[in-house]
């Protein structure tokens, strides 16, 4: 596994109703996916069990690179299918953008991205109103 932080910081905004998380991550191994993925579903069971949360994911300090790349979007689409509601990336870097859109294809997963939380947040505002 990869010695990053590997770890996922997430905050409740309660006036929106939105969580903004940020994972700080490097996933380079099958291994360093798959206990990502766990990483998010162990911090979002407990939304889940109400209403699948709005999120904005903030991508500034993680990172893909190696087998992972070929090996992340299914587990990406997977937590947007199943553990996020409407959901916006903020700060991705090239290869993270690319992956991203491609997950977003190859398994009909949300690719919606904003350039700053606010932008985000606000956007999740609107998809809300309809």
């Amino acid at each position: 596994m990869n010695k990053s932080p590997q770890t996922i910081e997430i905050r409740h905004d309660t006036a929106n109703d939105i969580l903004i998380a940020r994972p700080r991550w490097t996933l380079a191994t099958k291994a360093d996916v798959v206990a990502w993925h766990k990483n998010w579903v162990d911090l979002l069971t407990p939304y889940v069990a109400k209403k699948k949360p709005d999120i904005v994911v903030v991508l500034d300090e993680f990172r893909i690179t190696g087998e992972a790349i070929t090996l992340w979007g299914e587990y990406r689409a997977d937590l947007n299918k199943n553990y996020f509601g409407i959901s916006y990336r903020v700060n991705a870097d090239s290869k993270v953008h690319i992956t991203t859109l491609t997950s977003g294809m190859n398994y009909n997963a949300s690719t919606a991205e904003a350039p700053t939380v606010e932008d985000a947040i606000q956007a999740i505002l609107a998809v809300r109103r309809g």
